[in-house]
């Protein structure tokens, strides 16, 4: 068999990272590929990563892939430019298999379209999503209503989400397969896949000279517990709350491991980044791009690991974290970690909220938050706004605690430069929160969990465990009826009401400064 694999680019980042891991488990598998075709729109730079493999691995620039605004109605053009490239190559329906990442993203718009058609055609095909544009990527999904020039969700997710025997889907987490399966995706063609453990390196470095070494490079007091985000500081990764962890837990200091690339996201960043260095925060930003540290030192160093987001397509900082041993501290995220748990995995350090006193922010909280929210999505035709329901919306004024996460930025701001000067209120923080309590001190605090957490990780989320579920879903799809043709889901709109719901909002990944 053959395999074409198609994004609309491969640069470096997480869905490359995936390919490159999907493949390199294939090459260990039984299943008889003969030939991979990496289909993209003109970027490939990540792909200079691809180690050799037992098959030849060929990438083609498809124009039918590259970013566009085109019309949808020249979908069948994409799909037949699609289907020249392979067969070119020398594939043909019968005997290659199409693997689409992202393909209802929003970041090409004939893509939804021309999965369809070749569908309809007889090819046997593969849908991975790794990100919904129903949540919460706001100009993507405005794309797809302006190109659909629709009124009301069904009509979207109609066109992002046909429906055939030979149409597989595949989701990142349990809570993604759910709100497929909820939107009438069928159990037979409805897949999930087990995240791949990262390679941890030089794990036998020595921990404390790592830690010198960062300290010293960082201007952090080496003698206080060092917890590490290690990860790049999106939106979503809600770099306010660690701000918050290092105004209220004073004695300890943080680090985020590097920059993002999108943008907004950059602007964000540094404005965090601003923040904390005015308010004199124990947090450093960059902590990846020292001179000299290596992504191994870059661990070793850390007395724990923290994480603050608040959406995840991957289990990377969770896997990693085990692996390397080392404690969790920060946000649980129950749609990824509640997979982990299954696997007998423990996280004894996360919570999924982290509360502060609605009174620091004073009553202005729940207008602004309403605020943000409109901002996101108040700019949607009337049938969206009423498929969610907000006329049952709570608006009333806060009282008690509120979760961080909740708050938009400026409120996320004066909350942690109330937590700074006040240590009253940063006790009163600490103790809400139990996981803020007994911060994890080098050479680590004896926690059991940890060794087994590395050896379950390892266990359940390997290369093998990678291989054996691919090959299921690729057999499954290349053996499924290729005759019937394409249908619209069952309930059609009920993806857009679960992920774009006030009760579901975060405002760290909506604003656009």
């Amino acid at each position: 068999m053959k395999l074409a694999v198609l994004h609309n680019h491969f640069d470096r980042g997480d869905v490359t990272q995936v390919v490159l891991n999907h493949l390199q488990a294939l090459a260990a598998s039984q299943l008889p590929i003969d030939r991979v075709l990496l289909l993209h729109g003109g970027r490939d730079a990540g792909l200079s990563d691809l180690q050799s493999l037992r098959f030849p691995v060929d990438a083609i620039s498809v124009d039918a892939l590259s970013d566009d605004s085109s019309s949808i109605d020249q979908a069948q053009v994409a799909a037949d430019q699609i289907a020249q490239a392979i067969t070119a190559a020398g594939g043909s329906c019968d005997d290659t298999l199409l693997h689409f990442h992202n393909h209802s993203l929003g970041e090409h718009l004939l893509l939804p379209g021309a999965v369809a058609q070749l569908a309809d055609a007889g090819w046997p095909i593969v849908l991975q999503i790794h990100d919904f544009a129903e949540d919460y990527s706001s100009a993507n999904y405005q794309r797809w209503l302006q190109s659909l020039a629709t009124q009301t969700p069904d009509r979207v997710e109609r066109h992002l989400y046909p429906q055939a025997a030979n149409l597989h889907y595949v989701a990142a987490t349990q809570r993604d397969r759910s709100l497929l399966s909820a939107m009438g995706v069928a159990d037979a063609v409805l897949h999930r896949l087990p995240p791949i453990a990262p390679a941890i390196p030089e794990s036998q470095l020595d921990r404390a000279a790592a830690k010198r070494k960062l300290t010293a490079a960082l201007d952090l007091d080496a003698d206080k517990p060092l917890g590490i985000y290690p990860a790049c500081g999106s939106r979503a990764k809600n770099i306010g709350e660690l701000l918050l962890w290092s105004a209220v837990c004073d004695d300890a200091t943080f680090a985020v491991a590097a920059p993002p690339t999108d943008p907004i996201d950059q602007k964000m960043y540094a404005m965090w980044s601003t923040f904390a260095r005015n308010q004199q925060l124990p947090v450093r930003f960059d902590a990846e791009l020292v001179e000299g540290i290596s992504r191994g030192e870059l661990l070793a160093a850390a007395d724990f690991l923290f994480t603050s987001s608040v959406a995840e397509n991957g289990a990377s900082v969770f896997l990693e974290a085990m692996l390397a041993g080392r404690p969790l501290r920060g946000r649980d995220l129950p749609a990824v970690t509640d997979d982990l748990r299954a696997a007998g995995c423990e996280f004894p350090g996360l919570s999924p909220s982290l509360s502060i006193p609605a009174a620091v922010i004073g009553q202005s909280a729940q207008p602004q938050i309403w605020e943000a929210y409109c901002a996101a999505w108040g700019w949607l035709p009337d049938g969206f706004i009423d498929a969610l329901d907000l006329e049952s919306v709570d608006r009333g004024p806060i009282v008690g605690d509120i979760d961080f996460a909740r708050l938009p930025i400026g409120l996320q701001a004066r909350a942690i430069a109330a937590a700074k000067s006040d240590r009253k209120l940063a006790g009163q923080i600490r103790d809400a929160n139990p996981i803020m309590h007994d911060l994890p001190a080098a050479p680590g605090d004896p926690q059991p969990h940890l060794a087994a957490n590395a050896h379950r990780a390892a266990e359940a989320f390997n290369e093998s465990a990678l291989a054996d579920r691919l090959t299921q879903i690729y057999r499954a799809a290349l053996q499924s009826d290729r005759d019937a043709g394409t249908t619209a889901p069952d309930a059609a709109g009920q993806l857009f009401v679960q992920l774009a719901r006030y009760e579901a909002f975060r405002p760290c990944r909506t604003i656009e400064l």
